[in-house]
């Protein structure tokens, strides 16, 4: 799952309040006192499943195949430092159990397995932020096409709002079907649904 700079894969701490809660209140709020001056008539909602339109985008499909690619890349390093790490610090150990190596030069075979260790460690490090970046340059300009069709049906249909409907991210409690705009927005795009499974 992609998380946006501001996001943490770390969970609040209990005792801070819960950010995105407290962004939704205001959002409601906001909603509310936007609408209340808006005339019935100009109030056009309508919402979409995003996460429908982006599972049969083809261009989804390539960027996943390209992340996987260079995660790979990323990963077969991290094996390979992993798999000597492992390989010399057993040989070190043997050798230690055997009385062949001499203390001094057994604080430097530790610090250097260290140092390794701290190698691998920082290559990690790297990977994530490098797979991260890789992921924004590639979803970027999908979400920007995303979203110029969304305004395109939007203001041809006349509608204030528009909700994200994805089961799990969206906010959507409820909605009339006639106001889901996925099919536009997916016709908008080119997209073509995928046959259902017999």
């Amino acid at each position: 799952m992609y998380l946006s700079p501001d996001e943490s894969l770390v969970s609040p701490s209990p005792s801070k309040p819960d950010i995105s809660i407290i962004r939704m209140k205001y959002f409601w709020i906001l909603l509310t006192l936007v609408s209340a001056f808006i005339p019935a008539q100009a109030q056009q909602v309508g919402y979409l499943n995003s996460a429908q339109v982006m599972a049969l985008l083809p261009e989804v499909k390539e960027a996943n195949s390209q992340l996987e690619v260079f995660q790979k890349q990323y990963e077969s390093r991290l094996k390979t430092m992993v798999e000597e790490y492992q390989k010399k610090g057993m040989e070190l150990q043997q050798r230690i159990q055997a009385g062949e190596v001499a203390p001094k030069a057994q604080e430097e075979e530790i610090a250097k397995l260290q140092a390794e260790e701290q190698n691998i460690n920082n290559l990690e490090q790297e990977m994530r932020q490098k797979v991260a970046e890789k992921q924004e340059t590639l979803v970027s300009p999908i979400i920007q096409k995303l979203q110029e069709a969304i305004d395109t049906i939007a203001k041809a249909e006349g509608f204030v709002y528009v909700f994200d409907a994805s089961p799990g991210n969206g906010i959507l409690l409820y909605a009339d079907p006639k106001l889901d705009i996925t099919q536009k927005v997916m016709d908008k795009m080119g997209i073509k649904p995928e046959p259902e499974a017999e």
